[in-house]
């Protein structure tokens, strides 16, 4: 049984759907023993409809789930957070809402690359070349050695568009898991990438995430590794087909994976 899910979305960002307190319900529902709350980052000065909510939004998000911390004390921890890209132009906000405790915590999803004025210029669910799947990894090397981000989400995002696990992926990989070694930040085997369904990337048949290749070399590593539902609906919390095929995947490459968090209390 699963204890805990730090991958959990609300309908700020556009695209999932449920009321806050439905996740913590469905949460309680199914055993949870801790629930973390990150939506997209809602950023000033930076607008991205259908992708991530508003900051206009960012008082209401935070307002709900600590009213929802405070109602659900005793049955449930509850938890504040953030997935956030490297966005290094944005590292200061974060830093500010970490270190007033704004937030619980950070998870990093590495899905694209902006410059200092604030333009996405990169999306890396799309690589087409070995400059940006080299940019992929060292935007994520960087936020993760800023010790802000607790998970790394679907660490292996930019396979979704690769077809061949070559040497470029693989030294790519190696420098990511060493990183979250030194860094003592899991890698998460992403449920959603699951739920998705197998797609056909050039002759294989297969999830755009996790994938066999990357995860082979996590375990051979031994990094620290955790489940996360990467919920944008209440149901999504336990969906048991892909939750049991997730729990299989780790079982079948030895996966070092862990159930709590140690790193967000600690921080508290």
């Amino acid at each position: 049984m699963l204890l805990a899910n730090y991958h959990t979305h609300t309908k700020r960002c556009g695209h999932a759907t449920g009321e806050d307190e439905d996740y913590v319900l469905e949460a309680i529902g199914h055993g949870f023993k801790h629930l973390g709350f990150s939506d997209h980052a809602m950023l000033p000065g930076f607008s991205e409809p259908y992708k991530r909510g508003d900051y206009t939004l960012f008082s209401d998000y935070v307002d709900s789930i600590n009213n929802l911390k405070q109602k659900y004390d005793g049955r449930i921890t509850i938890y504040l957070g953030f997935e956030a890209e490297s966005y290094p132009c944005y590292f200061p906000f974060y830093k500010e809402l970490l270190t007033n405790s704004v937030l619980d915590y950070m998870i990093l999803g590495n899905h694209s690359a902006m410059s200092e004025d604030h333009k996405v210029y990169a999306h890396f669910s799309n690589i087409t070349s070995p400059s940006q799947l080299y940019l992929y990894k060292d935007l994520a090397i960087k936020a993760i050695s800023t010790g802000m981000f607790s998970i790394f989400a679907h660490p292996d995002y930019f396979m979704s568009s690769i077809a061949n696990f070559d040497s470029d992926c693989k030294k790519v990989s190696k420098a990511i898991i060493e990183a979250c070694i030194a860094y003592d930040v899991p890698l998460e085997v992403n449920v959603a990438g699951i739920r998705h369904g197998e797609r056909q990337i050039g002759n294989n048949r297969r999830f755009l995430y996790p994938t066999d290749e990357f995860f082979k070399l996590v375990s051979k590593y031994r990094a620290k590794c955790i489940i996360g539902m990467d919920a944008h609906a209440p149901d999504q919390l336990m969906n048991e087909s892909a939750v049991y095929t997730a729990v299989r995947f780790c079982k079948k490459h030895d996966l070092n994976v862990i159930d709590i968090l140690d790193k967000i209390k600690r921080r508290r």
